[in-house]
């Protein structure tokens, strides 16, 4: 990918001096057509796994963006430019993990036997080692079974991880990884009552999502997730035993809600993020309910 954009503009620049009427500069269409890619192919080489989806100047998600500003570009100059637009086009749907749809406009590119088949054809493959990851089932009759499956998933995503270290597939692949992790984690939790010790094994799946993904971009929402869940154990326990009742017993409910405490905490002391103001609600509605549980407990 490195190259990526020197030879788009080798293959664009080819084209444009072909063509044999010269407008004005200002009405040029390969103009627009380069104003559209240039800053695309820059941003599609950002850290998938580290950073959201870059904006455009609008605001507007830059994959989705250059996805419908080529197809606009596309209707009103036909046959032009097929083998970049159609080249954009996948690797803005790869960023947007829509793997069948960039496979398939890689494919195109390279039945034109244009200068970026050859690119095209490298992608094909690597997305086709995605999909094979993917589309892998999962067994569904017992639920160990079923996180062996998914780890099995994740050593394959860090085979693909390793294979192409510093390129934007190491990146997609690292997403792909987190997925699975996080998801892990989900399913542990759905099924906590059916396992031994399975709110342990949740707060154990927590705590490695947030070690092994400190990089990544979601690691604020997976705190307060965190949160969230010891939060929800303060909460049943509080159910489970009456706090104006003897059964209740302040130190337990505390510990509970002191972890919560601490995981939103850590999310509301970062600036410039969305989660902190989540976070900042979510500590004084923890606080209020210990308040309350005191008080009842008197």
């Amino acid at each position: 990918m490195k190259g990526c954009l020197k030879l788009f503009l080798s293959v664009f620049l080819s084209w444009s001096c072909s063509a044999r009427a010269v407008p004005e500069p200002q009405y040029l269409p390969a103009v627009g057509l380069l104003d559209i890619v240039k800053d695309f192919q820059r941003l599609a080489r950002e850290d998938a796994y580290r950073f959201p989806i870059p904006k455009d100047v609008t605001g507007i998600n830059i994959m989705k963006a250059t996805v419908v500003r080529l197809e606009d570009y596309e209707k009103k100059n036909p046959g032009q430019f097929s083998d970049i637009i159609h080249f954009s086009k996948a690797t803005a749907y790869e960023r947007l993990r829509e793997y069948d749809q960039a496979i398939a406009y890689y494919r195109k590119v390279g039945e034109s036997d244009g200068r970026l088949g050859a690119e095209a054809g490298k992608n094909i493959e690597v997305l086709e080692s995605f999909q094979r990851i993917l589309q892998k089932p999962l067994p569904v009759q017992d639920p160990m079974e079923y996180i062996k499956g998914m780890d099995e998933k994740v050593a394959a995503w860090n085979e693909i991880i390793r294979k192409y270290q510093g390129s934007p597939y190491e990146f997609l692949a690292r997403v792909e990884e987190e997925r699975i992790d996080r998801a892990k984690v989900a399913f542990v939790e759905l099924n906590r009552y059916r396992m031994k010790d399975g709110n342990q094994l949740v707060i154990l799946g927590y705590s490695q999502l947030v070690t092994k993904h400190r990089q990544s971009k979601n690691l604020y929402r997976y705190l307060l997730d965190f949160g969230d869940f010891y939060a929800l154990l303060a909460k049943e326990y509080t159910i489970q035993n009456d706090p104006e009742g003897l059964g209740f017993d302040q130190q337990v409910f505390d510990q509970f809600a002191k972890s919560a405490l601490r995981l939103y905490t850590e999310v509301a002391q970062v600036d410039g993020i969305l989660e902190k103001i989540e976070a900042q609600g979510k500590i004084e509605g923890l606080r209020g309910l210990t308040e309350k549980m005191r008080r009842l407990n008197r």
